[in-house]
């Protein structure tokens, strides 16, 4: 009987196909590896970009018509010369030097996002800085609601009132939220983190009131509370056609 092994081929050609599969295996996987890179990729900025929108937009509701990002604070231009800080917090008639100025103008926006301005409009304007954490603001503004629905509030004054001063640590944030919950009934402008409204009018206390003529001019100046009838005197006194 023959006993001799049976012959076989030789071990690297047998295996020669089996490294062609393993090898094109490894192609594939490779190629599956890539695509899933990419599709990460991808993936993460989408996740960036909406993470970055939502944490722009907390604390206010929907950007308005695109033109702005909704926020807390939002950026403020400053066109003109900025007015002298108020020292006094009611000054006498004539002692403000601002009295007779010109007021800067602002460009701005409000919580959502939509432009706001305040600039020459051939009405007189009443300016009411507001700062959410002030007790003196808390009190304010149920009076001014209060004279605009006495009916002696004069019906050609615009109020327009400028959030500022605004922080995340302190009581009635976000102010967005805050002014919702007072009810306030006019047009809001978000200042800037940096105050620059405030700033530009010379604010230097809250509440702070400016009040300007339908050419832009300061009429006058004050801070602090006031009842409605010293609103409605002071107003009165300062823009006598009211």
């Amino acid at each position: 009987m023959n006993t001799e092994p049976m012959r076989t081929k030789p071990e690297g050609k047998k295996q020669s196909p089996t490294k062609w599969i393993v090898a094109a295996i490894a192609v594939v996987l490779v190629v599956i590896a890539g695509i899933a890179i990419v599709g990460g990729g991808s993936d993460d900025g989408g996740s960036t970009n909406d993470g970055g929108s939502s944490q722009a937009t907390a604390g206010g509701d929907a950007p308005t018509s695109g033109e702005g990002v909704a926020g807390e604070f939002q950026p403020v231009t400053a066109t003109g010369t900025a007015l002298p800080p108020l020292e006094d917090s009611v000054p006498a008639p004539g002692s403000d030097p601002a009295e007779g100025a010109p007021a800067p103008t602002l460009a701005g926006f409000d919580f959502a996002g939509a432009p706001v301005s305040v600039a020459p409009s051939g009405k007189p304007t009443l300016l009411v800085f507001l700062a959410h954490w002030c007790p003196h603001c808390n009190a304010e503004i149920p009076r001014l609601i209060e004279w605009k629905e006495s009916g002696q509030m004069p019906d050609s004054l615009d109020v327009v009132g400028i959030t500022t001063g605004s922080r995340d640590d302190q009581a009635n944030w976000p102010p967005s939220q805050w002014l919702v919950d007072k009810e306030w009934p006019w047009a809001v402008m978000a200042d800037s983190e940096a105050q620059d409204a405030a700033v530009a009018m010379g604010v230097s206390g809250y509440p702070g009131l400016v009040l300007l003529d339908g050419d832009g001019t300061v009429l006058a100046r004050r801070s602090g509370e006031a009842s409605v009838s010293e609103l409605n005197d002071w107003v009165s006194t300062a823009l006598p056609s009211a």
